[in-house]
Formats: C-alpha cells, sequence, structure tokens
C-alpha cells in the first residue's frame, strides 16, 4: 500500500465509525506576498482550504495586508514579535525565551498585536504563534490577560486550555525536513505523521477534539512540497473536514 493508500484507510475507519476527521492548515514566516504565497493562496482558492497565516509583526510589509483583503477564508495569526532567537549558544533558538525579563518579551508582544490588530482587522485572530514552536511556560501564563486568546505550536497538546482563557490548537505534520535537506520532507514521513496523529485521535491516545494540524513553511517550498500539498489538498473523502479558521479559534 502507497502513504495515500494509509491515509485513506485511516479515514475510512473514522467513515465507519460515523465520525469526521478534523484537520487545519498553518503557514509560517510571512512578512510579504511572493511568488510562493501565492500559490498557497491559489490551493487555498481551488480547493476551500483555509489557511492561517502566522505573520512576523516587525518585518510586515504593506502588500500584505492589501493582497489578504482580497482572500476568502484566509486569517492572520501573530508569529511572535520579530522572530529573533534570544538564547545563548547551545540551547535551542527561541524568541518568547525565559532568559530575559518577562516584562521585555511582553512588550515585543503587546507590540506586534496592536501593530496586528491594526493593519489586518477582523483576518487577524489574536493567536500566538511562536517562533520555532518553541515559548517559556511564564510567558503562556501571561498570553491571556494581553488579550490573546490562543496559541499554537507543534506536536499533541497536553491540554485544550493550558490556562484559562487560553485556547491551545498544534500542528502535526511539518512537510519541511529541518534537520536533513531542509526540503521537502518526503510523502511518507508528511503522511505517516498525519495517519499517525490521526489514528492516535480516533483510539483515544490524544485529545480526539484537537484538530490534525497542516504546518508549511512557503519561503522554503521546494517544487515537491508544492506538488504534494497540490495532491493533499485535493483529495477528497467524506471523513475529511478542512476547517476555517475561526472555527479553530472561535474567540467572537
Amino acid at each position: 500500500m502507497s502513504s495515500w493508500d494509509h491515509l485513506r484507510t485511516e479515514l475510512d475507519l473514522w467513515q465507519s465509525e460515523g465520525r469526521i476527521a478534523t484537520a487545519w492548515w498553518r503557514d509560517d514566516d510571512a512578512v510579504t506576498v511572493t511568488p510562493a504565497l501565492e500559490t498557497l493562496l491559489g490551493f487555498e482558492q481551488d480547493y476551500k482550504v483555509p489557511l492561517a497565516l502566522a505573520v512576523i509583526p516587525a518585518d510586515l510589509q504593506d502588500d500584505l495586508p492589501e493582497r489578504l483583503a482580497e482572500t476568502l477564508d484566509t486569517r492572520v495569526l501573530q508569529h511572535g514579535w520579530s522572530h529573533q532567537n534570544h538564547m545563548p549558544e547551545g540551547r535551542k533558538k527561541q524568541e518568547l525565551d525565559d532568559v530575559r525579563d518577562l516584562s521585555a518579551v511582553v512588550t515585543d508582544l503587546r507590540h506586534g498585536l496592536a501593530l496586528m490588530s491594526s493593519r489586518f482587522g477582523n483576518r487577524f485572530l489574536p493567536v500566538v504563534v511562536p517562533p520555532w514552536n518553541r515559548v517559556a511556560d511564564d510567558v503562556v501564563a501571561s498570553l491571556h490577560s494581553l488579550g490573546f486568546v490562543g496559541i499554537s505550536t507543534y506536536n499533541a497538546r497536553a491540554a485544550a486550555h493550558p490556562y484559562a482563557g487560553l485556547l491551545q490548537v498544534n500542528t502535526h505534520v511539518d512537510v519541511i525536513d529541518w534537520r536533513g535537506t531542509r526540503g521537502f520532507v518526503g510523502e511518507d514521513a508528511a503522511l505517516g505523521a498525519m495517519v499517525s496523529h490521526l489514528a492516535a485521535r480516533r483510539t483515544g491516545q490524544v485529545d480526539p477534539d484537537e484538530p490534525t494540524g497542516i504546518l508549511t513553511h512557503h519561503l522554503v517550498h521546494d517544487a515537491d512540497t508544492t506538488k504534494f500539498l497540490d495532491n493533499l489538498f485535493s483529495m477528497d473523502h467524506s471523513a475529511l473536514n478542512w476547517l476555517r479558521i475561526p472555527g479553530v479559534f472561535p474567540w467572537q
């Protein structure tokens, strides 16, 4: 069986149980309109797969809000502040860190929140996507008081609400081989991760209510990555439902 066959078999199991496998799509590191981003916006339009675009506030260019205003379903999340690493040598990269004073991190996030709200209006959802999917616990604890309602990192969530008023919805399928070629991770790895999370949800090994998240980074996509996404988003199965982003992070 191919990896696509394994995915269809897993979705068949959901269907046989009368259940719908929910999924969502997040793309990181947006600051301006590029041909690679236009490709993703084309997928969203053609296949009706809504896109959550994690935007870096400090580097935002004027053309991005203007372009997204033309789309139907694209929503914007806040990708930290400047995607700058503050960790000392030897520690994994992190912007929302535990090295600086918490007040400094909070100030960055507050600046970003004001900018994103101003530039994107109701297309912006007050959800933090930590750069490198890493964030200090005390930063997470402060998010709701700043006005954020959600957070999104990577891997199956431990709790839907890590703190009162804050919803966590993660991604689970990274299409990029960051530790190797830095190109497409391959169909077997990508679809294997998707099937693994879907199966774990179906059998209760992880939170069954957390939608399975696809994570992309348009700035580093190669031809194989683009082809895979085209095939994935065009695949039709009655047990698979790609969620609109306000449905992933309902806050109004």
